[in-house]
This record gives structure tokens, C-alpha cells and sequence, in this order.
């Protein structure tokens, strides 16, 4: 306790030196009522020079403030709601196959589980947030989240970090933060209606509402989705179809309290329910999975004074997930488990910007994360059934960051935070980013620099195969770049390299008695690599872009390359708005060969996938789109042993009232 009064004393005695300081100093800040699709349309000067260059989009999730992408060390990527719409793509995780450094994999298409790796990390090391609530499973074994009940309907943006991200977040940032932002009313009312249907009998239906008042006081936004298909077979050339259906609600309301203060609340809310296969090439019957997934958060958010803003938050995220499998149904072979799992979080976060080239963020957390599971099997001739008592675990945690402009062409953000956890006690991480603009030439350097961790979860901890010994994991990461843009914008082309060491790695590891495993700290890994993308715009209503990523990775305990991480990967996309109503989206998606198991030597082949995407504004308000999935009907596996989507055709009808 000593400790945590000391190191909380520290920071406020910070902000009452800022506040000093800034008595004395003119102040400029970042206009708060400028929303980022206000204000991402801007460009910077260059010092003295009158040189336009383009800062990119606003972006939060790098330094939990309003942060234009140029002047952020970080790689960063910006994913805006006319980006999917453009693209068709239902779900987050078709959006995140074309991101440079990140893998996705799904174990059977729709309702299989999805995992995400950011620069050949494990998928448990990235932080998942919807409208900045931490979603990551807590009570799965690795504490991930799993992409693949997650639509696109009512998304603004999505904003990936790409490093470790743990000097404001804490555990599972890391290799990186990817943060799902809702819709938020912003203009008249209206309500929103859409109708898809395609392949495999899918059809989807959302529903939304949202709106301002005539004073600015209120804003909304409420919406609805619900996806039904018949499927196709999990496991790879099975015969027997499995079903998929996803009701997904959301609401966002703000109330300006003040003039100067927010009260704002989020809820949003997943009930999904899938037909699965018994793992790998075993199609089977009478196999079922069902998910519900709710997300809330309120929020105080308040500008005391032109130089010092705070934001006081409470979050809650729970989950619970089971599964059951009627072997026959003649007996009672039977396969049943269940998971329960919540997290807790209290944040009060301050900014403060004594003078304009300088910007103080501090701020303190603290989160209960809760959980128990049970699976049975009847009968049960290897002893295998678990059952894990309701357990948790408390953390503290304090963050410190400073963002410093020098002549509005370098920025430098260094940040420090230290953990309090109640089971493995302290843990320090910390960060240097830095970018340099020379808009005289279009020309950005960047690098970042930094630590970040992992706690075992309570899986790891508390199953019949955990340990409460167990420390955290560990990683020290850098990346250096430079992106280059020429005439006017019209082609840009970027680098980065990158270089993870991961140690004190959680695995499960044999022993020779009951029950015959247990997690440990046995691993070493490193991944290092770089990412190239470049995009052409030769005409105003014509894109081209395209990128590429190369990763080598290595788990040093064994020598071998880590699982589902291909070497190579690389995405290309045409947009072109084809006439003043229509636009034409064309997309192909290549995965590198990569070594599929811990448990098998096999691996998967490589492949290549297109897909279309079109559609026409009949009037202001009334749209038509439609789409073509595997445009070729590749045939090919993404998991080994799990099926994947041949050619599928899907369209709809948009409309605003």
C-alpha cells in the first residue's frame, strides 16, 4: 500500500505542477468538439515553409488522446465506416485481413473461432477494445478475443497500434491494441435500415437509430443486426452444414451535463450461436456453441479549466460461453463444458497541456478480472473432466506519458507504467516513440522503442493444469521507418521494420503424472520482419494500394518457426467511383505457406483470393450494393482440417429515413 500512495502522490504532484506551469504559458490544445471526421481532413504546415503535409487521419487508441497519425512513432492504421462500406465486408475480421503485420485465422468459416496475430505475436498478447472496454476473454486459457461474432453495421472506425502498447494498457497490449469505436449521433435524426442475403441462405438485417438534439445536448445512437445462415461444414469436405446465427445490439448515449463536461454510456451486446465440428477433418452431428458477449461503459468526461481535461470511467465486460456434443443419442455419451468470466475497470485518466508543444497524460486504473469453467465428459474413461472454482485476481496500475512537439516536426511521446498485481506483485514498462516530418520533401521518419507484459490468466493460473507460481511474460520490441509521398499525395510509399523478443513464455508442458500437463514458463521466441505498402492515386475517383508483410519467427525452445504465422503476406485493392453514384471495389488476399501445429508437421499450402464488391446510390437516401466472395472459387484450406467459403454472391438494399 506504501507503494501505490507513493507512486499516486507522484502523479498528482505532476499535475499540480503542470497547472503551475501553465499560468505562465499560453495554452493550445486539440478542439475537443471536433469530431475526427472534422477534422482528419486536415493538413499541417510546414514550419515557416507554407509546405502542405497530409497528417493522416485522428487516431486515440496510440496515446488515449485526439493524435493525428504523422505524429505518432507507432505504426498505426485507420479503418473509417465509408471504408467498409466500400469493401461490403460483413465482418471485423474480413476488415482486418487487409491490415499490414496482422494475421487472421479461422477455423472454419462462418461462427469458426478467429484468431488474430500483430507481427507473428501470440493472438493473447494484443488488446481488444469496443469503445475503449477491454473485451479479451478472461476466463479463455490465453485470454484472447475471438473475432468472429463481431459485424461491421455500426462500426465508425476501427484504429489498430501495431508494438507494445503496455505502457498505457497494461497487460495483453504487449504486441499491439485494436480498438472497435461504435457509431455516435451526430447529425439529425434518422433511422437507418439494411437487407442482405446471399450464399448458403445468409441474410442480414440491422436496424439503427441515431440522432442529436436541437441544442447539442443529447446524442444517440441505437442499433440492431441479426445474420442467419445455413453454413457450410466446419470440418474440411464434410457433407453435414452448420449453422450460424448472430444477434448483435448496440446503443451510445452522451448528455453534455455542462458546458464543459460529458456524461456518456455505451452498451453493446452479442448473442451468437454456431454448429461446430469435432476439430480437424472429423464432421460430425449434433455439435453446438453458443456465446453471449456483453459490453458497457459510463463516462465523466470533463474540461476543467483551456489546459486540463480528465475522464472518469467505469467499464464492465462479461462473457459466458458453453458447448455441448450428443456423441448418439441412443446413450449418454454426452460432452458438455461452460465458461463464465467477467472484467471490471475503474480509470481516471487526466490530460494536461501546460503549453502548446507539450501534452501531459497520467492517469490511474484499477480492474478485477473474474472467472470459472467446467467440462465434462460422460462417461469419462481418461479422467479428463475440469471443473475451475469462480476465482480473480485484482491489478493496479499507473501511466505516465508525455507528448512533446518541436517545431511541429518532431515529436517525441516517452511513457512509464507500473503494475500492481495481486499474484506475481510489480511489473514496470516503458516507451519512447518519435516522428520527424520534413513536409519539404513529403517525407515521415518514425521509430518506437519498448517493453511490455502479459499476466498469466486465471486458466493459467487456477485450472487442474495451472500454477499459481507462474510469472508474466515479457517483451522488449522495436520498429524504425519512414514513409514518402510525391506529387501532391498522389503516390506515397512506406517501410517499417520490426524486431519482437518475447521470453518467460506460458506453455503447457507434459509431465509424467496426473494430469499429465500443467502451463509453464518454458519459451523463448522472436519475431522480426518489416512491412511495405504503397498506394497510387492516379485520378481523384482511382485508387490503387497495396502492402506486404515478411515475418520470421522463431520459438527458441524448439528452433521451429511459430504456428499460423506465414513469412509472407500481402494484400492489393482497387477502388474506383466509377460514375458519380457508383462505386466498384476489387481485393485479393495472399496467405504464405506456415506450419500449422504444434502436434503434426504439417503445412498449409499457400493461396491467393479475390473478391468484388459494387454499388449505386439510387437516390440520397435509398442505396443498392452487392458483392462476390473467393471471386475464383479457390479451393483451399486456411486451418489445416477446416473448411473455408467457395465462390459466394450476396446483396442488399440500404435505406435512410
Amino acid at each position: 500500500m506504501k507503494r501505490k500512495f507513493l507512486i499516486y502522490t507522484l502523479m498528482a504532484v505532476l499535475f499540480t505542477a503542470g497547472q503551475a506551469r501553465a499560468d505562465e504559458a499560453a495554452t493550445g490544445v486539440v478542439d475537443e468538439s471536433k469530431s475526427a471526421v472534422n477534422i482528419e481532413e486536415q493538413s499541417a504546415e510546414g514550419a515557416g515553409t507554407g509546405t502542405q503535409y497530409d497528417l493522416g487521419n485522428v487516431i486515440v487508441s496510440a496515446t488515449k488522446t485526439e493524435t493525428y497519425q504523422a505524429e505518432i512513432g507507432s505504426s498505426t492504421t485507420v479503418i473509417t465506416a465509408e471504408d467498409i462500406a466500400r469493401t461490403g465486408k460483413r465482418t471485423v475480421e474480413e476488415v482486418l485481413r487487409d491490415v499490414p503485420g496482422l494475421t487472421v485465422m479461422q477455423t472454419g468459416a462462418l461462427g469458426g473461432g478467429v484468431s488474430v496475430f500483430i507481427r507473428g505475436a501470440n493472438s493473447g498478447q494484443t488488446l481488444v477494445m469496443i469503445d475503449g472496454v477491454e473485451v479479451n476473454d478472461p476466463i479463455n486459457a490465453s485470454r484472447t478475443f475471438d473475432f468472429s461474432n463481431l459485424l461491421t453495421d455500426n462500426i465508425e472506425r476501427i484504429e489498430i497500434v501495431r508494438g507494445p502498447q503496455s505502457t498505457l494498457y497494461g497487460s495483453d497490449a504487449m504486441a499491439g491494441v485494436i480498438n472497435i469505436i461504435t457509431k455516435k449521433g451526430t447529425a439529425k435524426p434518422e433511422i437507418e435500415g439494411s437487407f442482405e442475403g446471399g450464399s448458403h441462405n445468409t441474410f442480414t438485417e440491422n436496424l439503427a437509430l441515431r440522432g442529436i438534439t436541437a441544442q447539442d445536448k443529447l446524442n444517440y445512437s441505437f442499433s440492431a443486426t441479426r445474420l442467419d445462415s445455413k453454413g457450410i461444414s466446419k470440418a474440411y469436405n464434410g457433407s453435414e452444414k452448420d449453422p450460424y446465427h448472430n444477434t448483435s445490439l448496440s446503443s451510445k448515449v452522451g448528455y453534455k451535463v455542462l458546458d464543459n463536461a460529458e456524461l456518456s454510456a455505451v452498451v453493446n451486446y452479442t448473442d451468437a450461436v454456431t454448429g461446430l465440428d469435432n476439430g480437424a477433418n472429423n464432421d460430425v452431428s449434433n455439435y453446438t456453441s453458443w456465446s453471449r458477449d456483453l459490453t458497457s461503459k459510463v463516462a465523466f468526461d470533463q474540461a476543467i479549466n483551456s489546459y486540463w481535461t480528465h475522464i472518469l470511467s467505469f467499464s464492465y465486460h462479461d462473457i459466458r460461453r458453453k458447448d455441448r456434443r450428443d456423441w448418439n443419442a441412443d446413450d449418454d455419451n454426452i460432452m458438455a463444458d461452460w465458461y463464465k468470466g467477467n472484467n471490471k475497470k475503474v480509470e481516471w485518466q487526466h490530460n494536461i497541456s501546460p503549453v502548446k508543444w507539450n501534452m501531459i497524460t497520467a492517469g490511474f486504473e484499477y480492474e478485477k478480472e473474474t472467472g470459472s469453467s467446467s467440462y465434462s465428459l460422460v462417461p469419462d474413461p481418461y479422467g479428463s473432466s475440469d471443473h475451475q472454482d469462480r476465482k480473480s485476481v485484482d491489478n493496479y496500475g499507473y501511466y505516465l506519458q508525455d507528448q512533446l512537439k518541436v517545431w511541429d516536426r518532431l515529436f517525441i511521446t516517452p511513457g512509464l507504467r507500473v503494475d500492481d498485481h495481486e499474484m506475481f506483485g510489480t511489473e514496470t514498462t516503458y516507451k519512447v516513440s518519435t516522428a520527424y516530418l520534413i513536409p519539404e520533401t513529403g517525407t515521415r521518419l518514425k521509430g518506437n522503442w519498448g517493453t511490455g507484459f502479459k499476466a498469466p490468466t486465471l486458466y493459467q493460473l487456477y485450472s487442474i493444469y495451472g500454477d499459481t507460481n507462474l510469472k508474466p511474460e515479457e517483451n522488449r520490441s522495436y520498429d524504425f521507418g519512414f514513409e514518402q509521398s510525391f506529387l501532391q499525395d498522389k503516390l506515397s510509399f512506406d517501410l517499417t521494420y520490426f524486431h519482437n523478443n518475447f521470453k518467460n513464455l506460458i506453455e503447457w508442458a507434459s509431465i509424467g503424472t496426473f494430469p499429465y500437463g500443467e502451463y509453464r514458463n518454458v519459451a523463448k521466441a522472436v519475431t522480426k520482419g518489416f512491412e511495405v505498402g504503397a498506394k497510387i492515386k492516379p485520378l481523384d475517383n482511382l485508387t490503387f494500394s497495396a502492402n506486404y508483410t515478411y515475418t520470421d519467427s522463431e520459438d527458441e525452445s524448439t528452433g521451429l518457426e511459430l504456428v499460423r504465422r506465414p513469412k509472407n503476406q500481402a494484400n492489393f485493392n482497387i477502388n474506383w467511383g466509377f460514375l458519380p453514384k457508383a462505386n466498384l471495389d476489387f481485393g485479393m488476399n495472399y496467405m504464405g505457406s506456415r506450419r500449422d501445429s504444434d502436434y503434426n508437421s504439417v503445412k498449409d499450402k499457400p493461396y491467393t483470393i479475390f473478391r468484388l464488391a459494387a454499388s449505386y446510390d439510387i437516390t440520397e437516401n435509398l442505396k443498392i450494393f452487392g458483392r462476390i466472395e473467393n471471386l475464383f472459387d479457390r479451393k483451399y484450406q486456411e486451418v489445416y482440417g477446416y473448411e473455408t467459403l467457395g465462390r459466394s454472391f450476396y446483396a442488399g438494399l440500404k435505406a435512410k429515413f
